[in-house]
């Protein structure tokens, strides 16, 4: 009812009834009363109806909600203020319009039309989010309606519409999903893929990256956790669980390097990130997101340098890093449990000759080869180590019976003595080991390591191809040579060094044409020093380098001096092979030193042994030639005790040759000593060599060399080694001797 139209109707009613009984003068009285009560009561109703309408009104006004009813066709039939507010019109004015009347794109009006016969045709209460277009500001207004299907009065279909603005809520949420948007193309440029996990429902979003470093498809997917257990490799299942509950709990994010199953099958690993970003009121976790990276090449990089800091390259064994800590856990086991571990050195003897004569490439063979040998001789609870070059490492651990060490380096020695297959050749290298024990013989890494090298250098002393267990006397020996070394660095700048020189005889004339200059130590507490004991000390320490630089320098000094008085004379230099090395031998610095001495290289003669001459280089012969070319001679030593050839002598330009003593200490008349000798003179003046016999001590010795050819002779029958000015003497009493 409209209380505009019809109160005017009521109270001219009223007016009627007012006139008629006044005209009638009284007549039918009780008629118009009832008439005039009739009409009284129909103002009060049409007051009270008035009343109410404009409370209704009032209260659909002020609802914050849209309250709209509409026809079958969309028409509005009635609003309340905030829906002609938002179309920036009245509630009265759009009645009988639809939506496009009122700025509504054609579109949008057309979808409300559509959803609203839909709903109709249903007939069932629905709940729509649906958004519309502000007429006032052109903003895009979001909106969350209930819409209730009902038939009018007249029976025709009608729909009640009450549709709350949830504008601001969705905005709020298209930021977020912006920012999720923008964090997800972030994370993918970066190559990550990108989860999120609704705990409640179940339900997991992959992004595409997600997809293409699992290799799937979108269709392969569920769009549940499904997706990520099928994925997951079983080992790690219990490791991805764990971590993931103690983030659920809230104890820090979520992290975990795990492998992961693709499509095709292949394992991939990966960095898994994660973290909780929505709980419900009681806390529990309601929303996680996180990120997956494939870090399979990070991880195979990883492992690649791990392997190469702690595995030998060559031979695939522990290196010494991981030697040296697998040690040191195998001597806490040896604590806990009493019983004693075994460590124990290899150094291959003859290795070197190995690649010297086949090349570095067949020696590695041959290592790679020994260290498979080794591993079949210890258990596999056991570890075989290399810690460089030709020498291995092997710690066996819990040794209830000291005497299975000694059947393990029984088994050691045989295997490595046998011939290994090179190629077309067929080579035979023997082992030296040496053995100590923890805690028996040391109580640290430092020790023992210390206790097993003279072990085993105390198996090489005792002729190699054998086994020696770690004695206290050892350490005693190793003192003494660290002692020893100690010393000899200070005796060369403490002028404790110093040259004797023992003639060189021609056995013709018995004329002094020519010295040898030996190296003596004078210890100042110890006296005279043997050769024998500090030469060796000196090569294996690198001193010889130094010392054999002054062994040179004085010989050539007094080899200067002597020469002004004896236009021939030589002195000649001993010159270890080692000083040949790596291109070490200061040549050019000798030669210098000559020349400022003013005399040339025929002084001095350089004496070599013959395995120096085996193992010529070629940085070995050009510094022989260059010896020759200086006007230096060579001289071959200690010849007939190795393995010369007759090639080298040639090629090589020697000019001398000593017999070695060897073969001077027991001639005899018609001796096989007597008939090398006479071979040796005989093959030398051939090749236009001269021969020199060592370790000549009697006249009758003197006298079956000169007859069997050798030209000179040097030994105590003319003189043991003597400092220069005893030296002064002797050639000056020879020189007045009668031929």
């Amino acid at each position: 009812m409209n209380p505009s139209v019809t109160a005017p109707s009521l109270k001219a009613l009223r007016q009627c009834i007012d006139t008629a009984a006044a005209s009638s003068g009284g007549a039918d009285a009780s008629a118009l009363a009832m008439a005039h009560a009739i009409a009284e009561r129909l103002l009060q109703v049409e007051s009270d109806l008035h009343e109410q309408s404009s409370l209704l009104r009032t209260v659909l006004d002020e609802s914050p909600d849209f309250i709209i009813l509409k026809d079958h066709e969309g028409n509005f039939l009635l609003t309340n203020a905030p829906v002609a507010r938002f179309y920036n019109t009245t509630p009265e004015a759009m009645v009988g319009k639809h939506d496009g009347d009122f700025g509504c794109p054609p579109e949008m009006a057309e979808a409300f039309r559509q959803n609203v016969q839909d709903i109709m045709a249903r007939g069932e209460t629905e709940i729509v989010y649906e958004e519309s277009r502000d007429a006032r500001t052109g903003r895009t207004s979001y909106f969350k309606s209930i819409k209730k299907p009902f038939a009018g009065p007249d029976g025709r279909p009608r729909i009640l519409v009450i549709a709350h603005d949830i504008t601001d809520l969705r905005e709020a949420q298209l930021r977020v999903e912006e920012s999720e948007r923008r964090l997800r193309h972030a994370l993918e440029a970066t190559g990550d893929a990108v989860w999120d996990w609704h705990l409640g429902s179940g339900r997991l979003t992959l992004s595409q990256r997600w997809q293409e470093i699992l290799g799937y498809r979108a269709e392969d997917l569920s769009g549940t956790l499904t997706d990520f257990l099928q994925c997951l490799v079983e080992e790690e299942a219990d490791d991805i669980n764990r971590a993931l509950g103690e983030c659920l709990e809230g104890r820090g994010d979520y992290q975990h390097e795990h492998r992961m199953r693709r499509r095709d099958g292949s394992v991939i690993w990966v960095l898994d990130r994660g973290r909780v970003v929505e709980r419900d009121a009681d806390g529990r976790p309601v929303r996680m997101v996180g990120s997956v990276a494939d870090v399979t090449d990070k991880k195979s990089a990883q492992d690649l340098i791990w392997q190469q800091a702690n595995y030998d390259a060559l031979t695939g064994l522990p290196n010494r890093h991981m030697f040296l800590d697998r040690l040191q856990r195998e001597m806490q086991v040896s604590d806990r449990s009493g019983h004693p571990c075994a460590l124990l050195m290899l150094d291959l003897d003859q290795f070197k000759e190995v690649n010297d004569s086949l090349g570095h490439a067949w020696g590695d063979v041959l290592l790679q080869e020994a260290a498979q040998r080794l591993r079949l001789c210890v258990r596999e609870v056991d570890t075989v180590a290399r810690l460089g070059g030709d020498e291995f490492m092997v710690l066996l651990g819990d040794v209830a019976d000291p005497t299975s060490v000694t059947r393990v380096v029984h088994d050691i020695l045989k295997t490595v003595s046998q011939p290994f297959r090179l190629g077309s050749d067929l080579v035979y290298v023997t082992g030296s080991v040496g053995v100590t024990f923890y805690p028996n013989d040391a109580s640290s890494t430092e020790e023992l390591l210390r206790n097993v090298d003279q072990a085993m250098y105390a198996a090489k002393r005792e002729g190699r191809n054998c086994g020696q267990y770690f004695a206290p006397v050892m350490q005693v020996a190793a003192q003494e040579r660290m002692r020893l070394i100690t010393d000899l660095r200070a005796a060369l700048s403490h002028q404790q060094l110093q040259l004797h020189y023992q003639p060189i005889v021609d056995l013709a004339s018995g004329e002094v044409h020519k010295a040898e200059a030996l190296l003596r130590w004078k210890h100042p507490e110890r006296g005279f020093i043997s050769p024998a004991e500090f030469i060796p000390v000196a090569e294996s320490t690198g001193m010889i380098h130094e010392i054999g630089d002054w062994v040179f320098h004085e010989a050539a000094r007094q080899a200067a001096r002597w020469r002004r008085e004896r236009p021939d004379f030589q002195v000649s230099v001993n010159v270890s092979p080692l000083q040949f090395e790596n291109g070490r031998l200061a040549l050019s610095a000798w030669l210098h030193h000559l020349r400022s001495l003013d005399v040339d290289g025929s002084c001095v003669v350089v004496e070599i042994t013959e395995g120096l001459l085996m193992e010529a280089g070629p940085e070995v012969t050009r510094q022989l030639l260059r010896f020759r070319d200086a006007g230096v001679q060579v001289a071959l030593d200690d010849f007939g005790t190795g393995y010369s050839s007759l090639a080298y002598l040639n090629r090589l330009d020697i000019d001398y040759i000593k017999i070695d003593r060897s073969f001077v200490s027991n001639l005899k008349p018609a001796s096989p000593d007597l008939a090398l000798c006479e071979g040796i003179a005989m093959m030398a003046h051939k090749l236009g060599l001269k021969v020199v016999a060592e370790g000549v001590e009697t006249e009758e010795q003197r006298a079956l060399l000169q007859a069997a050819g050798c030209d000179y002779g040097q030994g105590y029958l003319f003189s043991r080694p003597v400092p220069a000015t005893q030296f002064d003497a002797l050639l000056a009493h020879r020189s007045h001797e009668p031929a």
